[in-house]
């Protein structure tokens, strides 16, 4: 029968040589098609194909390619196909439909289907009802489409997933960032992570480049970010209320020679500042004349150096007192104070339990200061107290896992005095006094028998 003859949607046999497939046709992978072959060899074709007239003669293909192709594979010369008068329009829409009522459509291949039917004026809700999917799914699938041609060609191979694909979407305008992304995901990132970073850096490159245009745009001076902009002594101050800046408003400030801003390097926010602080002294409040630098370096050298000389008076006279001591007790007192006000919290604490005062508990330093005010109060309770710091210090050496030897020693010099008084000290403790005998040898061994004693019981 003459194609010229033919009816619409009438149902002919065509010879397979009469069939072209349009190159809108997005179906790549037809899949095994052995199966569908033997099919057709044994009880024929099932379902007719769907072509249109060709003005050029013959016919071209509107749905069934898999079909198509399995006939020829059987050896099919001809076979049956509703012949449909479809526009140009018609039929590209109806083939893609067709594509997308396919269950096993790759990515890619949905994405150029759905890409199809937009592109012939099909709004978006149109296209997503036709398809029998959601808007959301039509937009997301065609957004693959903007990745590059490299990265379509892992998504065709398997190489990454749909998923993958439609995240790197989010950097498809950027590729040196897409690109940078995957390779971050393969050192072992997570994927979402490495592209949420790039999405970050890109958007701060924008915002960056948007405040550097914007302050271009109004002619303010563009600086470094200045290392300090806070300080008293900073001579670039930021504009505002907050610490360290100087109150005036940008605005005002703005018809100032010393007008200028910088960019902030992690944010690309602009920050307005003032490059000559000095300008301003007098007329804003805050902000003082500088000082001398040369008087101020002046001033510390000299500080300096009367520390250095007060320094070896002390060291002198002390050395000279030393040599001719004759008020032991005067000396002793002096010991002792000063033993009472260099005690920490934790020997205070100790010390206060000893003394049975419980009136420092509270604040930082309290039992420290409970001592000083005791004996402060009581001068003659200064040896006692200075005592019950030695033996508060011991103690809480005593209870450490570990402690240094010049500590070690201070134990078991409080262990023997302890003994002296009754106290049975354990094998570990006997064991540090004996540690000590050694340290220090056998004649001051030898000075205490009760530790003898002790010590071979």
């Amino acid at each position: 029968m003459s194609a010229s003859h033919v009816q619409i949607a009438e149902l002919i046999e065509v010879s397979l040589d009469d069939i072209n497939i349009p190159p809108g046709n997005h179906r790549q992978d037809l899949g095994d098609l052995n199966g569908l072959a033997e099919s057709i060899r044994t009880i024929g074709l099932v379902q007719p194909i769907t072509v249109r007239q060709r003005d050029a003669g013959g016919y071209e293909l509107v749905a069934g390619q898999r079909r198509l192709a399995a006939a020829r594979l059987a050896g099919l010369s001809t076979l049956p196909a509703v012949v449909r008068g479809y526009a140009d329009v018609e039929s590209r829409k109806a083939m893609a439909v067709e594509n997308l009522n396919r269950k096993d459509l790759e990515p890619l291949e949905a994405a150029a289907a759905y890409q199809e039917l937009l592109d012939l004026g099909i709004g978006n809700e149109e296209v997503a009802a036709l398809a029998g999917t959601s808007a959301q799914q039509v937009s997301d699938h065609t957004s693959l489409l903007s990745l590059p041609r490299k990265v379509r060609r892992e998504l065709a191979g398997g190489a990454i997933d749909y998923p993958t694909a439609l995240l790197l979407t989010q950097l498809a305008d950027t590729p040196e960032r897409l690109t940078r992304a995957l390779h971050n995901a393969r050192d072992g990132w997570s994927l979402t992570s490495a592209v949420q970073h790039e999405l970050h850096a890109r958007e701060l490159e924008r915002k960056t480049e948007s405040s550097q245009a914007e302050l271009e745009k109004r002619g303010v001076p563009i600086i470094e970010r200045p290392r300090d902009s806070f300080s008293p002594r900073a001579r670039v101050r930021r504009l505002g209320n907050g610490w360290g800046c100087i109150p005036l408003t940008q605005a005002k400030h703005a018809r100032e020679a010393c007008h200028a801003a910088y960019i902030e390097e992690h944010t690309g926010d602009i920050v307005f500042v003032c490059i000559d602080v000095q300008r301003h002294v007098g007329v804003v409040p805050g902000i003082e004349a500088p000082a001398d630098a040369k008087a101020e370096r002046a001033a510390k050298r000299s500080e300096r150096q009367a520390q250095r000389r007060a320094l070896a008076e002390r060291r002198a006279l002390l050395t000279r007192h030393l040599q001719s001591v004759d008020d032991t007790a005067a000396a002793n007192h002096h010991a002792q104070r000063i033993s009472v006000l260099d005690v920490d919290e934790a020997v205070a604490s100790v010390a206060c339990e000893l003394l049975g005062q419980t009136d420092g508990s509270d604040g930082y330093h309290g039992h420290a200061r409970s001592l000083t005010a005791r004996v402060a109060a009581n001068p003659g309770e200064l040896a006692q107290v200075a005592l019950v710091v030695a033996m508060g210090r011991a103690e809480v050496y005593s209870g450490r896992e570990y402690i240094s030897p010049d500590q070690r020693a201070l134990v078991a010099e409080h262990l023997r005095y302890l003994t002296g008084l009754g106290y049975q000290p354990t094998e570990l403790e006997l064991d540090m006094i004996r540690e000590q005998d050694i340290t220090v040898g056998e004649e001051d061994a030898s000075a205490n028998p009760d530790i003898e004693r002790v010590g071979a019981s």
